[in-house]
């Protein structure tokens, strides 16, 4: 284990709704594998990305466009509108569309940790 964050996941528990659960695990026999990261990027979701695999919940259910993110602007810096900037104020900055999103803080602490010691090919998730 690298490190070991608070992250929040979709707006509702059931893995298989598509744009809004939770991440379905991802066990060593079936990691999700990393696609790529950015510190930069620009779409839907800004700034430090992270892309994983797209994965099948438990009734086949296909999940994609899975990311690891955070709210800011492209360049990594707060914004002044919600879905770039974190406030700390109640749980819905961890709310998602079915991705990871980590704080700020964490996941510049992530990028930092993972530049140093090399980038992953795997990633496990367990709820």
């Amino acid at each position: 284990m690298i490190a070991k964050y608070k992250a929040g996941s979709g707006q509702v528990t059931n893995t298989c709704a598509v744009g809004k659960g939770w991440l379905p695990n991802a066990d060593a026999r079936n990691p999700y594998a990393i696609q790529w990261h950015r510190r930069n990027f620009d779409g839907d979701i800004n700034g430090l990305v992270i892309k994983i695999s797209d994965r099948r919940c438990h009734n086949g259910t296909q999940r994609t466009a899975l990311f690891i993110h955070s709210e800011m602007k492209p360049n990594g810096r707060q914004g002044t509108i919600e879905s770039e900037k974190w406030t700390n104020r109640g749980p819905n900055d961890y709310y998602s569309n079915g991705c990871i999103k980590l704080n700020p803080t964490n996941i510049y602490n992530l990028f930092s940790r993972l530049d140093r010691i090399g980038w992953p090919k795997k990633l496990y998730v367990v709820s």
